[in-house]
């Protein structure tokens, strides 16, 4: 398929690599976190989320200075992708450019990671579930309309469905335990007054 070539073209075997290693790196997190073999807790998430919103941040910030220095961001390893992207009608949303959008995506979803509780759980499972579909839909149009790959837009794209897993699954395994937050695996619980009511 056309699509795959251009994927392939576009992408050099090193950084395809480095995107599966931070995607093999997440998914470990989460196995870890929601395994009861190794004991993970929520903290492992929101670290993953941390680093995976700082390293987002990073790419942000590149492209955005590129730009507003009237330039395109460099694809690693050659090739021109990065700036039939940048020249494309798609890297501006309402006269805002794309990597701005990216920067109050990831610092929000950062926010979010960083922020403890149930509304921190729900406010980044929504953020990064629209990033993540937001991210599908500029993958599509470089793929069949500009038909043109970003390593960044790429690289973006891959944080930000790491993200959307990691947010997920801290949704769906730790929402509304924040009650339970001193509870040992014995069942009894670490805080005297509850253990020893009569004392």
């Amino acid at each position: 398929m056309d699509e795959i070539n251009l994927l392939r073209d576009g992408i050099p075997t090193g950084i395809a690599l480095l995107f599966a290693a931070v995607a093999i790196a997440t998914i470990a997190s989460v196995i870890y976190t929601v395994s009861d073999r190794f004991g993970g807790n929520e903290t492992t998430l929101r670290i993953t989320g941390a680093v995976l919103c700082v390293l987002g941040l990073g790419i942000a910030t590149y492209v955005a200075i590129k730009v507003s220095q009237g330039g395109a961001p460099q694809c690693v390893g050659g090739g021109g992708g990065c700036e039939l992207v940048e020249k494309s009608k798609y890297s501006h949303l309402f006269g805002i450019h794309i990597s701005v959008f990216g920067l109050i995506g990831y610092s929000l979803v950062l926010a979010t990671t960083i922020w403890r509780g149930d509304n921190a759980r729900i406010a980044a499972f929504i953020l990064t579930m629209f990033g993540f579909g937001f991210s599908l839909y500029l993958t599509y149009l470089e793929l069949y309309d500009i038909v043109a790959i970003c390593q960044w837009c790429v690289g973006s794209a891959v944080l930000m469905t790491c993200l959307f897993i990691v947010s997920l699954t801290r949704l769906l395994t730790y929402y509304g335990l924040d009650d339970w937050d001193d509870e040992v695996g014995d069942g009894t619980t670490s805080d005297p007054a509850v253990a020893n009511p009569a004392s």
